[in-house]
């Protein structure tokens, strides 16, 4: 008798991250019910960006490959600035509809040099303003999730807002750690036969934040899924992305 592949099979048991239960049924393997999206950044970036990806880089802030770094052992990006408040966003094209009773799951693996002092984010966006980097990650952008650090607070939290008609803002139980790798991770439940969405997040596996306000979730248009990060106070702080992957369910 034959059995069919299951999800957790891609994940081995000697690996550091592989109790992760949140990933269970989250479209890891591309199959026909996931379509799955993973960048681990082994190409080095041009003119600060990679291929695929829009940037909105501050002046004196650079996206660069970690390849010369002591934390780099594979693919890394680095943000960095030469300024105070100043960093960069890459977003890839708008694909990402919620709402259409279907599962949405994105994660990436981050390191930031001084957590309560640097914005570390990522998510989905409508990127509908573009002027600075943080547009993505703040309601200058009138639809999004998004979820990590902002300068100073060093716990993980949650923005949602949609069509601008009132965010909330939530805040988790999960700090990050300075000089540390820490795995983030969202995800957006809703079922077509009319069940509130949701949107859980998680902090190197350990569920940090439960959203039910469902009126702020976007779920009517395309997104378009970034990552961020700025310096806070001091201009030496770097923050480095290790990879970035989505599912969406088809």
């Amino acid at each position: 008798m034959t059995t069919g592949l299951k999800e957790s099979i891609i994940h081995s048991p000697v690996s550091a991250q592989a109790p992760y239960a949140y990933r269970s049924k989250s479209g890891i393997i591309p199959s026909a019910e996931y379509a799955v999206f993973m960048d681990d950044f082994f190409h080095n970036p041009a003119t600060n960006a990679i291929p695929g990806t829009t940037a909105i880089i501050d002046t004196g802030a650079t996206i660069t490959a970690a390849a010369t770094d002591a934390i780099s052992y594979s693919g890394v990006l680095k943000f960095a600035s030469d300024g105070t408040s100043e960093g960069a966003t890459l977003y890839w094209p708008k694909g990402i509809q919620l709402g259409l009773g279907k599962k949405f799951f994105m994660e990436c693996r981050v390191y930031t040099a001084d957590a309560d002092d640097t914005d570390v984010q990522f998510g989905l966006s409508v990127m509908n303003a573009t002027t600075n980097p943080e547009d993505a990650w703040t309601t200058a952008s009138t639809d999004l999730i998004a979820v990590g650090v902002l300068d100073g607070d060093a716990t993980v939290g949650l923005l949602t807002d949609k069509n601008n008609g009132g965010d909330a803002v939530q805040l988790g139980t999960i700090d990050l750690s300075d000089a540390t790798w820490h795995t983030l991770a969202f995800e957006v439940s809703g079922t077509a036969t009319g069940s509130s969405m949701q949107v859980k997040v998680y902090v190197d596996g350990q569920l940090a934040i439960t959203s039910d306000t469902e009126t702020t979730i976007p779920d009517d248009l395309a997104l378009a899924p970034f990552i961020g990060a700025r310096t806070g106070g001091d201009a030496a702080h770097v923050i480095y992305f290790d990879y970035v992957r989505w599912s969406l369910q088809r």
